[in-house]
């Protein structure tokens, strides 16, 4: 069984190790922008108190809560859906409309996750991944199950504030 706290800077260090491996970090692009995960909020998921298993990084700004980082360390248990229930109800507190975030085409897993999950594909960015390289060069040609890495979807989940 594994719990979500918010991160520490215990944590963070492992998370940027994390990212550093998994991801070419500290630095990831959205829609055009590049976001430094060292500086976002986020979440884990620990196992037996010590053991983190998934993370999530975020940031709040103008009203809209921007995934930036979500991974779990164990698929199907829970843990992506536990993470970005976190998130959204830090969104909520913030008195946020929506919580987004983007994922690139060839991340079939993802689009499947995030839909089921309730977020609605916003728009699609197509080209976006060339402008994304400028800023970030080390993000490949190609991806997942050998799908050229290209566009950028994103995905939204419109939060009620009651």
């Amino acid at each position: 069984m594994f719990k979500t706290e918010t991160n520490n800077d215990t944590h963070k260090n492992f998370i940027n190790k994390t990212i550093a491996a998994n991801w070419a970090g500290p630095f990831v692009v959205s829609k055009g922008k590049l976001h430094d995960t060292r500086t976002n909020c986020g979440f884990v998921a620990i196992e037996d108190g010590i053991v983190v298993v998934g993370y999530i990084l975020y940031y709040i700004a103008d009203n809209e809560c921007e995934i930036t980082v979500v991974e779990s360390l164990r698929e199907r248990q829970g843990i992506g859906s536990a993470l970005i229930n976190a998130v959204i109800e830090a969104a909520k507190e913030a008195g946020c409309s929506r919580a987004w975030l983007i994922t690139t085409n060839d991340n079939i897993h993802a689009i499947r996750f995030y839909q089921r999950f309730g977020f609605t594909l916003r728009a699609v960015h197509i080209g976006s991944m060339d402008v994304a390289r400028k800023l970030k060069p080390q993000i490949p040609l190609t991806g997942n199950d050998g799908i050229p890495i290209a566009h950028e979807f994103e995905f939204e989940k419109i939060i009620i504030n009651l």
